[in-house]
C-alpha cells in the first residue's frame, strides 16, 4: 500500500509539473483603445473577457511548470503612437506583440479573443492557425477539440488556417476565439 500511494503521488506530481520548461506566451487580443467587439446585452468589450481569460489559463499553466509570458497584464494596448486609432497604430500595437513572444522566447503562442456574427443563433470556440505551420497546426487541432468536448450542446468546428498577423512567429501559434459575444 505505500508503494501503491508513493507512485500515486509521484504520478499526481508529475502532471502538476507536466510543461515544466515550457514557455508559453499569451495574447490577450486588443485592448486600450482598442476594444475589439461588444457584448449587444451587457456592453461588455471583448477586449475585457479576452483578458480575464488569459489570465485564467495563465494560473492553469504556471500551475502545471510553464512559464507565461503576457503580452499585456491591464487594459492597455501596446503602442506609442497617441494619435487616435489608425492602420498604422494597429500594426504598432501588433508588431509589439509579436516582439514581446519572441524576446521571451516562447515555445508557442495562444493569441486570445472572442467571436462576433450577426446571427445570434452562432456559439462555440474556433482556432486558428498559420498554414503551413504543422506545429500551429497540431496545437490548434488539440485546442479545438478540447474546446468543444466540453461544450453542451457540441458544435462541431474544425481547427481552421488562418491568415492573423500574431501567427506569423515560426514556433506553433494559434489564434483561439473562444466563442461567441453576439
Amino acid at each position: 500500500l505505500g508503494v501503491q500511494n508513493q507512485q500515486e503521488t509521484a504520478a499526481v506530481s508529475g502532471k502538476a509539473h507536466s510543461l515544466a520548461g515550457l514557455v508559453v506566451a499569451l495574447d490577450p487580443g486588443h485592448g486600450g483603445y482598442d476594444g475589439g467587439a461588444r457584448c449587444r446585452d451587457s456592453g461588455v468589450w471583448e477586449k475585457e473577457l479576452n483578458l480575464s481569460v488569459a489570465r485564467q489559463v495563465e494560473k492553469a499553466l504556471v500551475s502545471r511548470g510553464a512559464r507565461v509570458v503576457m503580452t499585456r497584464a491591464a487594459d492597455v494596448d501596446l503602442c506609442t503612437d497617441d494619435r487616435p486609432a489608425t492602420l498604422t497604430k494597429k500594426r504598432q500595437d501588433m508588431q509589439n506583440r509579436v516582439a514581446i513572444a519572441r524576446n521571451g522566447q516562447a515555445d508557442m503562442v495562444i493569441s486570445v479573443h472572442m467571436n462576433e456574427y450577426r446571427a445570434r443563433s452562432e456559439s462555440g470556440p474556433q482556432v486558428f492557425y498559420r498554414e503551413g505551420c504543422d506545429g500551429g497546426r497540431l496545437l490548434a487541432g488539440c485546442l479545438q477539440e478540447s474546446l468543444i468536448a466540453s461544450l453542451q450542446p457540441r458544435r462541431e468546428r474544425a481547427a481552421m488556417a488562418g491568415d492573423y498577423f500574431i501567427l506569423q512567429l515560426d514556433v506553433p501559434s494559434v489564434l483561439v476565439e473562444c466563442g461567441f459575444i453576439s
